[in-house]
């Protein structure tokens, strides 16, 4: 999974069983490392003295070997053992070793996990670190107030927008939802489809909805509790996203969203995008290539989602995995210098490296993005990356419900009502498992 710019980024197949964050079937480590449990602490170098810790990740050494190599100079006095997992068997071994008061120094978490952990007492509370991060990366990873992981770079999807086709219908980008509403009228009075979207698939619904109460509602002092009060059971989706969704619904009244976009795939509306049928399609990063493959010509950028008040907008995403530290190491300090010498400008551009096109969640970093994302520069500057079932805790896979079920709202087999209720109800039963 080497990642260089303009390639191959981070979470490819963040179809997002998101939670889990990325796999990999590479070569690098194996199912047979993962499986020991040796004790940690044990092992040190004698000769240099030095103290070593494991880490474990779902993602093969070579999307992190950039921050190997920098810890390996800024924390000298420690060795790392990478230990790579296969993702497919990564909950189950991490939670075996966890449970018998063993496993890695240092655990790569997805937030679901990280909650479950944190609540069992099996991570170490970051705090201190943590404090240096901005909250739409911590959040995620927060339990009875303070913060178990610290975010790694993040995954995000925007707008993709041909910048040719908006300059030859002198439209603007826009600033606000009511903005992108009238961009996609005038392309509509222009003949233009305006987004070409794959709704075969639950996900382009889950995530443009998302992305506006996100911006509308979940990134405001009244709305940032709503994700640990709904795993808490606190609250309910129905009747709390209701307005907000129905604003949304726009794209729908007003056929930028229709029903005969459920017979197409995310692969057919990648290519009416790329190959000039469309201004606008949903994506990540991780289409680049397969969009410039299919038309090296494109002049290609990428616009926020926007809220109805004019903002830096907002990306669907969230970090691609969480450092934690294990409870239970018996070198906690060594684990900790490690942690803090990722958590600087040094050590988040040393993860960048094999990562680029996310963004930093330690404050004050920035990275220089790729041309084609030009204009989503504020949003990741401003750390408006955020993906809303990170902080569902165990629940988080409920996300595909809740976009199967906007599939249905959207064919009018049910109103909104119901569809979010049917959400709330599976968001329920896993929490109560």
């Amino acid at each position: 999974m080497k990642r260089k710019v303009l390639s191959v980024l981070l979470c490819a197949a963040m179809t997002l069983g998101v939670v889990a964050g990325c796999g990999s079937s590479s070569d690098t480590g194996s199912t047979d490392s993962a499986s020991k449990t040796e004790t940690k602490g044990e092992k040190t170098d004698s000769s240099s003295d030095k103290v070593t810790i494991r880490m474990s990740y779902w993602n093969s050494e070579d999307t992190v070997q950039a921050m190997l190599d920098y810890l390996a100079e800024a924390v000298p006095e420690v060795e790392i053992e990478y230990q790579f997992i296969d993702n497919s068997n990564y909950d189950t071994i991490i939670d075996t070793q966890l449970s018998a008061g063993e496993g890695p120094d240092i655990i790569c978490e997805s937030p679901g996990s990280a909650l479950k952990h944190a609540k069992l007492g099996y991570l170490e509370a970051l705090d201190d670190l943590a404090a240096d991060y901005s909250t739409a990366g911590t959040s995620v990873y927060g339990y009875n107030g303070s913060t178990y992981a610290l975010p790694g770079i993040s995954w995000f999807e925007g707008i993709y927008y041909n910048k040719e086709i908006f300059e030859e219908n002198n439209v603007e980008l826009p600033k606000t939802f009511d903005e992108f509403l009238d961009v996609c009228t005038t392309f509509q009075n222009a003949g233009v489809t305006p987004l070409a979207a794959g709704l075969k698939s639950w996900e382009p619904l889950l995530k443009s909805s998302m992305a506006f109460v996100t911006a509308e509602y979940l990134s405001t002092d009244e709305g940032k509790g709503f994700g640990e009060k709904y795993r808490n059971g606190e609250v309910t989706m129905d009747g709390t996203w209701n307005p907000y969704i129905e604003t949304w619904s726009q794209l729908i009244d007003n056929g930028v969203y229709t029903a005969d976009m459920t017979g197409i795939d995310h692969d057919q509306a990648l290519e009416q995008f790329a190959t000039g049928g469309s201004a606008m399609f949903c994506s990540g990063p991780w289409d680049y290539d397969a969009i410039m493959e299919k038309n090296p010509e494109l002049q290609l950028d990428m616009m926020p989602f926007y809220g109805t008040k004019e903002s830096a907008g907002w990306l669907i995403g969230g970090p691609g995995c969480g450092f934690a530290a294990n409870a239970s190491s018996k070198n906690l300090d060594a684990v900790k210098k490690v942690l803090a010498a990722i958590s600087t400008t040094d050590g988040q551009n040393a993860l960048w490296q094999n990562n680029q096109g996310g963004s930093s969640y330690l404050n004050g970093v920035e990275f220089d993005l790729p041309e084609a994302y030009t204009s989503v520069a504020g949003a990741l500057a401003a750390g408006n990356v955020y993906c809303p079932w990170n902080e569902w805790g165990s629940a988080a896979g409920a996300h595909e419900t809740y976009g199967t079920e906007m599939q249905s709202y959207l064919l009018g087999a049910q109103d909104l009502s119901t569809t979010l209720q049917t959400v709330d109800e599976v968001v329920s039963e896993l929490l109560s498992k």
